[in-house]
């Protein structure tokens, strides 16, 4: 996975800076849209309970356990069926059945080194699966900084990158935020434990090499898992 995934991205450049639950309602405007989702895993386990927060785990300091976000996009990268609701709880899994590391990537259409890392996580997808990595890709703003994204500028961006992993809206950073320093310095990037939902590593650069995240998972779960894993 990394001599592959980092070479596509060693000419990057650091962080740009600048100015299955039912489907929602489809809409091609930016702002806050009303979103609906899964509450529990796809093997029925509830979603972690909060508190929740922002903070990423330092050396044996857990980190926060990340809300179950909702939004809309397309699984898969596939815009044939519509638009479709993604909730993180889709992705959570306490005995690591499905995944081993969760990646959030955040990105604008108009940011250069976004669309530079974008293209290295579509030529490294086979890498990554063979590690269980799963990426998700939310897409803040449209072709200008501060313009929310739309429905239009999500499906231009798969169209434009060839993706292959699930990407989605989250317009003018309605739900992610809370997470930023600054609004306008992405990429920005989430690795989270799928075991418990604790964020283990965030950082506003592109990220070159995914295996930093796994070994950043601590060996036990931060939290307590709520099924009995083999």
């Amino acid at each position: 996975m990394r001599s592959h995934f980092v070479a596509a991205v060693a000419s990057c450049a650091l962080a740009c800076s600048g100015g299955k639950g039912a489907a929602s309602q489809s809409s091609d405007a930016g702002g806050q849209v009303a979103t609906t989702g899964h509450d529990v895993n796809p093997d029925g386990v509830a979603y972690p309970a909060g508190p929740y927060g922002h903070d990423a785990r330092r050396g044996s300091t857990p980190g926060s356990v990340i809300q179950n976000f909702k939004f809309q996009g397309y699984p898969g990268a596939d815009p044939s069926q519509g638009l479709q609701a993604i909730s993180l709880a889709d992705y959570y899994d306490p005995c690591n059945k499905r995944l081993k590391l969760l990646h959030l990537n955040v990105a604008g259409v108009w940011c250069t080194s976004c669309n530079q890392e974008t293209d290295a996580i579509v030529a490294g997808k086979s890498q990554l699966d063979a590690a269980r990595v799963v990426v998700l890709q939310a897409i803040d703003d449209g072709k200008s900084p501060g313009v929310p994204a739309t429905q239009s500028d999500l499906d231009f961006w798969i169209s434009r990158h060839k993706s292959n992993f699930t990407s989605m809206l989250d317009p003018g950073l309605n739900d992610l935020g809370g997470f930023f320093p600054n609004p306008s310095s992405i990429p920005w990037n989430f690795d989270i434990d799928p075991r418990t939902m604790e964020i283990v590593s965030a950082a506003v650069a592109i990220q070159t090499d995914l295996t930093a995240g796994l070994s950043s998972i601590p060996a036990a779960p931060s939290y307590p898992v709520p099924v009995t894993c083999n």
